[in-house]
């Protein structure tokens, strides 16, 4: 009798030894799968990856991490111990109900989990992690494994195929972050051997050490709420002869603007003065051009969708 109370109490705790959601396909996991309908668009382009230690140049093509996660083990990016990189979308993530957006990593199993940290930025220059805890008590060998029950708020909790969720509401309120108009999503790669601490002070433990595709890999970052709402224009002026306009905008998607006599909604009566492509580093461009004969000028800009 003593012994079967014994088994009684210690298989929940098997079960779930952490606080958190468990791995892809078990009761109650956050983990989405590539193919669910709430993906409305992926990251679209990146910014200057800083690539960490031990990943192989193979690896160091940050296009595989575009469009509709694979869940495959190759068609990754893969950013080495301690790296980074920062990607883009064609429009804004915005905050809406629940995940906001996911991170697909190509774990080969529910276990074999290799972690990073989320941040967001709306401006391209200042940016804010996601709280994160990993209750982790031991360190884990180069094939070990990591229990996801034990993870909150880190990238590569699932397996490939899986993207973990991140909801922009977590995030702590900020003036410098506009969490309508999400335009940057940065992974860093945790080096797991508890010397990278989570949120709360905690160390942080991952398969280490990894070489040759060492570090997080990423397969893609899918989009939930998505913001196609009109933008911005911030300034308009006359500067040194040429009119000059700066409007928020978006990494990966192209604008034009427009000049006219008149104010009209008749798109006959406005005459291209370019296509633009934006600034690839922040949520603002400015662009001047060449001021016409007439005496009265209208201008605008177009949003052109990717």
């Amino acid at each position: 009798m003593r012994f079967f109370l014994i088994l009684t109490l210690l298989f929940p705790a098997l079960l779930n030894a952490g606080s958190f959601s468990g791995a892809a396909g078990t009761s109650g996991s956050d983990a989405i799968s590539k193919d669910s309908s709430l993906f409305v668009a992926w990251a679209n382009g990146n910014l200057t990856p800083e690539y960490g230690t031990d990943v192989d140049g193979t690896w160091k093509t940050p296009q595989k991490a575009y469009g509709k996660a694979v869940g495959g083990s190759f068609d990754i990016v893969c950013l080495g111990n301690g790296g980074r990189i920062t990607m883009y979308f064609p429009r804004p993530i915005k905050n809406g109900q629940g995940a906001d957006f996911a991170v697909f990593e190509n774990g080969i199993s529910n276990t074999f989990l290799e972690l990073a940290f989320v941040e967001v930025s709306s401006d391209g220059v200042n940016f804010f992690r996601f709280p994160n805890r990993s209750e982790g008590i031991a360190k884990v060998g180069a094939f070990g494994n990591v229990d996801p029950t034990t993870l909150n708020g880190l990238a590569g909790k699932h397996r490939a195929g899986y993207g973990t969720p991140f909801d922009l509401s977590a995030l702590p309120f900020s003036a410098l972050l506009d969490l309508e108009n999400i335009r940057f999503v940065r992974i860093v790669d945790i080096i797991g051997d508890g010397s990278v601490k989570d949120s709360e002070g905690f160390p942080i433990y991952d398969p280490t050490p990894t070489t040759g595709s060492g570090g997080f890999d990423l397969d893609a970052i899918g989009v939930i709420h998505q913001n196609l709402d009109q933008f911005k224009v911030i300034s308009s002026a006359v500067v040194a002869g040429n009119f000059q306009l700066s409007w928020e905008s978006n990494p990966g998607s192209t604008y034009r603007i427009e000049t006219s006599p008149i104010l009209s909604s008749d798109s006959s009566t406005w005459t291209s003065s370019g296509v633009i492509v934006p600034s690839q580093t922040t949520g603002i461009t400015t662009q001047s051009v060449a001021m016409t004969a007439s005496p009265r000028q209208f201008w605008r800009v177009v949003w052109l969708d990717p």
